[in-house]
C-alpha cells in the first residue's frame, strides 16, 4: 500500500517518462477520432478560431475536445504510473 520505499530513483523516471508519452499519444489519438466523429456528423470540418461559426457551434467543439483528449491523456498516464505511486 502506497509509495515502495526500495524503488529504484531512476524505475520512477522511466516510469514518469512512459506516462507522460502514453498521455501524449491517447491524446492524439482521442483528437483524430473526435475530429473524425464530428466531421461524420456534422459534415464540415471542427471550427477554428478565425471561421465564421456560431459562438455555440465553437463552444460545442472545444466542450467536447477538451472533455475526451483530457480524458484519454488521464486515463492513460493513470494506466502507466498509477496516482499515489509517487513523483
Amino acid at each position: 500500500m502506497g509509495k515502495d520505499r526500495n524503488e529504484d530513483p531512476k524505475a520512477g523516471l522511466l516510469k514518469a517518462l512512459g506516462a507522460t508519452l502514453a498521455g501524449v499519444i491517447a491524446t492524439r489519438i482521442a483528437a483524430y477520432i473526435v475530429t473524425t466523429g464530428w466531421r461524420l456528423v456534422t459534415r464540415e470540418d471542427p471550427p477554428q478560431v478565425d471561421s465564421a461559426a456560431t459562438p455555440m457551434k465553437k463552444a460545442a467543439w472545444i466542450g467536447l475536445i477538451s472533455a475526451a483528449t483530457g480524458a484519454a491523456r488521464q486515463t492513460a498516464r493513470d494506466k502507466v504510473k498509477p496516482p499515489g505511486t509517487g513523483p
